[in-house]
């Protein structure tokens, strides 16, 4: 299979720049966890396609605002997550659950607002949908449904993300690459035996049963580790009340913005991937365990947490180089990459990436 992606589209700024419009305002992205909102003034903070957004827990309702103050046009909150009031650090405006601005310092010294001056002045919302405990956020104003938009894989993530226990590791790194570089990276095994011969590679994850929906595609892999085998059976005993198990390895991308994987369900990644410009990005990984009842082998707890962060930490490591190194190359490529089968939710994600931009760019 060729390529559907030119070099040209992971380092050209005028490329970049219609990802914004008409992928990142376009489609649902993901924000962060609903147990990271589950108290009153909890927030997260993000940026989709440069436009600052907040989520905050207002009063117990979970909202996505525009995250600038209406007055003199300070962010609001600054933090990337974090506990505090939905009010400005610069001169104190206090907003409610619907964004309007209702506690002003020295009031009387402004024209007396009226009810309706006061809402028009409120923070434009964004939609906010949850798919379990993953909450996502559209800039587009209509919306398809998140149920609609993950179509097949919806029960699926929801059922993993209830099945999370602690969250034992947040790995925020920024990356010197095209942000398709990285997602590409994570679609295909191709390169584990030669980038990941110490990590990843000892796993034996294998096989091409892939399945795809019209944005989205996963991947089910054998391991040569069984949840039966005895090496496992006291991890598989520790966490045996959980509500997802597998056998094996799965992989989910949700377009354009998460990548989900587990180990038989035990243990848990959720990746975050945001563009900074054309050719860096955040990328933050998320691991948890999965939840458990037996909080008593606290000292197995334990060791398993800690391997799970050394090896996540490892493999994303030895992703960054690489990236980095094959973000060197495009700047001097003039033809297109060619792709094996074990490449094809690439392929997939080039062709939905190319179509999106193509189909709302000419609309």
């Amino acid at each position: 299979m060729k390529s559907n992606i030119s070099p040209v589209h992971y380092h050209q700024a005028a490329i970049f720049e219609k990802e914004k419009q008409f992928i990142f305002k376009k489609n649902w992205c993901f924000v962060g966890f609903r147990s990271q909102l589950a108290n009153v003034n909890d927030f997260i903070c993000r940026r989709i396609a440069d436009v600052p957004v907040l989520i905050q827990n207002v009063k117990g309702e979970v909202r996505a605002f525009l995250n600038v103050c209406s007055h003199r046009f300070s962010l609001i909150q600054q933090d990337e997550t974090g506990n505090r009031p939905m009010v400005c650090p610069y001169h104190g405006w206090a907003y409610d659950q619907e964004g309007v601005p209702t506690g002003i310092p020295k009031k009387p010294l402004f024209k007396e607002f009226t009810y309706k001056e006061l809402c028009d002045m409120r923070l434009k919302q964004f939609q906010i949908e949850f798919c379990g405990n993953l909450c996502f956020v559209s800039i587009d104003e209509k919306p398809q449904s998140i149920r609609d938009y993950l179509g097949e894989f919806y029960a699926e993530l929801e059922q993993m993300s209830m099945s999370l226990g602690n969250l034992v590791d947040i790995n925020k790194m920024t990356i010197n690459a095209n942000w398709k570089i990285i997602v590409e990276n994570t679609l295909e095994s191709y390169h584990v035996n030669a980038i990941h011969a110490s990590t990843f590679k000892k796993l034996g994850a294998q096989g091409l049963e892939f399945a795809f929906t019209p944005f989205h595609s996963n991947w089910s892999a054998e391991l040569n580790v069984k949840r039966s085998d005895p090496q496992n059976r006291k991890i598989e005993d520790l966490f045996s009340a959980r509500p997802y198990k597998i056998e094996g390895y799965k992989h989910i991308l949700v377009f354009p913005n998460l990548l989900v994987s587990s180990t038989h369900g035990s243990s848990y990644n959720y990746s975050l991937i945001e563009p900074i410009n054309e050719s860096s990005t955040w990328f933050t990984s998320y691991v948890f365990t999965a939840v458990t009842s037996d909080q008593e082998k606290k000292a197995l707890l334990a060791a398993f947490e800690k391997s799970l962060i050394d090896f996540n930490r490892q493999v994303f490591e030895e992703d960054k180089a690489i990236c980095q190194v094959v973000q060197h190359g495009v700047l001097n490529a003039s033809l297109p990459g060619v792709l094996s089968l074990e490449e094809e939710r690439v392929h997939a994600f080039q062709k939905i990436y190319i179509k999106s931009i193509q189909e709302y760019a000419g609309s």
